[in-house]
């Protein structure tokens, strides 16, 4: 049986030119959360491209179906596709999409030119974890996380159940990620809300510390809740990210 996406929650590629940037939404989420931030760096020169994790813009119990090894061969197979194109290729991710282009720049650390993680995850301290393989067998879901945003104007395209079972491989796949941060050493830009109430702004300095880059920076953006995209301070997410990118750019006039 073929399952909708959700109207707006599409895969999307945007732009054209030598440098690449592939955008990672996060968990429950979908590509309509990042499609402003590709909007913009389409308009400027750079072509992007947003993938669907599996599971996701669809139905809840969809993604109650899958695991994390579907979300990291999503990712990787986009970002393969975007190298063999393209010059250079950056790496965006928001959210638990910020854990996943993490751990693929330290699979790959000579093929990223830069990561930019928006809100990124990489760890929880929810006390809920640690009864995750339990939970996910008494219960199919949970209250939804999206949406987590200060700005009354900003609406997400999230479910507002949080699947269980995909919940359980998402944690542990953060494990991996968080574990592999030293091998990360591309430049990369850690913008992250200071009053995100879904991913804990501790995830920030956790990246910002660990990851094995030299070129490192780390920028609070003071008025945002979680989704920093759709929130008061995007404007300043899109342009830092434009900046950073082009700043990193071999192939880009700066």
């Amino acid at each position: 049986m073929e399952i909708k996406i959700l109207e707006g929650a599409e895969a999307f590629s945007l732009g054209e030119g030598p440098v690449g940037a592939l955008l990672v939404h996060g968990f429950t989420g979908s590509p309509q959360g990042l499609r402003g931030l590709g909007a913009h760096l389409a308009e400027r020169g750079i072509a992007v491209t947003a993938p669907r994790l599996p599971g996701h813009g669809t139905t809840w119990q969809d993604l109650n179906t899958r695991t994390a090894d579907e979300w990291v061969e999503s990712v990787e197979t986009a970002f393969h596709a975007m190298a063999a194109e393209k010059d250079e290729v950056f790496l965006v991710g928001l959210s638990f999409g910020g854990g996943l282009v993490l751990d693929l720049a330290a699979r790959y650390p000579d093929e990223v030119s830069g990561i930019v993680t928006l809100a990124g995850m990489v760890e929880t301290k929810d006390p809920r974890r640690h009864l995750a393989p339990v939970i996910r067998k008494v219960l199919k879901s949970l209250p939804g996380v999206g949406n987590d945003i200060a700005d009354p104007q900003g609406k997400e395209i999230a479910y507002d159940r949080l699947p269980t079972s995909a919940a359980y491989h998402m944690l542990g796949f953060l494990k991996r990620a968080k574990l592999g941060l030293g091998a990360v050493t591309a430049p990369i830009l850690v913008l992250h809300g200071r009053n995100d109430h879904t991913v804990l702004p501790f995830n920030a300095e956790v990246i910002h510390s660990s990851v094995g880059s030299t070129d490192k920076e780390l920028v609070w953006l003071e008025r945002s809740f979680h989704v920093i995209t759709l929130d008061h301070d995007r404007d300043e997410v899109f342009d830092r990210t434009y900046r950073f990118i082009v700043e990193h750019s071999k192939a880009l006039e700066s």
